[in-house]
């Protein structure tokens, strides 16, 4: 009975572990109120400790594709690219948790980043609560 829980317990870690490998790499991330894909970044992994950095910005062309936005940026997110979107953020149970920084507004938020398999898409919930009650919820979309 003892190694039977042992193995179905080192099973459960694979898995989890497995989960929060797949949200490395490149992710498109959206504008809340437009839909419009707004950003590329990437997140990384060093000694436990999660990063997410914005590698670039979009714009929406007038036949609907996008293009990476060149500097000088739009007044207002001069700052966004290069920006450290994660901070603390430590796999925990299956997904990431931490902090989360918000460049468009400056704050930092209580994060949960979750990986969904059968969409290969990331949900980022952001909130001013731990247990993440008051937020808003994002999805990524990897970048393919």
């Amino acid at each position: 009975m003892k190694k039977l829980l042992i193995v179905l317990l080192l099973a459960i870690a694979a898995t989890t572990n497995a989960q929060v490998n797949k949200m490395f790499g490149l992710w498109n991330t959206f504008d809340d109120k437009t839909g419009d894909m707004a950003s590329c970044v990437q997140i990384t992994e060093d000694n436990g400790t999660y990063s997410c950095v914005v590698l670039n910005m979009y714009s929406k062309n007038a036949d609907g594709t996008y293009s990476i936005t060149e500097p000088p940026y739009p007044k207002g997110y001069e700052h966004v690219v290069g920006s450290q979107l994660f901070i603390e953020m430590k796999e925990h149970k299956g997904h990431l948790k931490g902090k989360v920084y918000d460049p468009e507004s400056g704050k930092t938020y209580f994060g949960k980043v979750s990986y969904n398999a059968k969409t290969d898409e990331l949900v980022l919930r952001g909130s001013l609560d731990k247990a993440g009650l008051l937020g808003r919820s994002q999805i990524w979309k990897r970048k393919k």
